[in-house]
């Protein structure tokens, strides 16, 4: 027969961890679902970004702006997005793990130094309690959240291409 103060230590240890290890049990819940969903989105992300700068070379197409502008995949989880003029941009696009990472550069010219001016835009996957997987910016004082790859294509798509 266990000793009576072994099963007061259990049962203060079951209440004072109790909660601590359901937070343990919910996160590593969540990051099971970014590692099983966060690629798909990643994709879907691109395939979105890759219909709204063909649209968008589309409607300049024949106008003084129009300017060669790519989306190329290096490697599977990185993506460069270019434009030589009338925005210049330079930018690449990378899943990591629980962030997809945007680093650029643009300016309103026809061209750039690619390594000066460089800005970083980090957005985390988030899982809400339905298990339902967003993105959200990281490091902003009031983050936009971003539901579907489509909107947050819209966002870094007018981010690199809008004045």
């Amino acid at each position: 027969m266990a000793k009576e103060w072994i099963e007061n230590l259990a049962e203060e240890v079951k209440q004072k961890n109790h909660e601590a290890a359901e937070k343990f049990d919910r996160d590593q819940h969540y990051a099971g679902v970014i590692a099983d969903r966060g690629k798909e989105f990643f994709v879907a992300l691109v395939v979105d970004l890759r219909e709204n700068i063909d649209a968008l070379r589309r409607h300049l197409q024949g106008d003084s702006t129009a300017a060669e502008t790519g989306v190329q995949t290096t490697k599977a989880d990185e993506v460069k997005i270019t434009r030589a003029r009338f925005p210049w941009v330079d930018a690449r696009l990378v899943h990591n793990n629980d962030v997809i990472l945007l680093d650029y550069a643009k300016d309103l010219g026809v061209g750039g130094d690619t390594k000066m001016d460089r800005k970083t835009r980090t957005y985390a996957f988030q899982v809400t309690a339905d298990d339902t997987l967003f993105v959200q910016e990281a490091f902003a004082d009031a983050p936009l959240s971003f539901a579907t790859p489509e909107d947050l294509a819209r966002h870094i798509t007018e981010l690199l291409f809008a004045a």
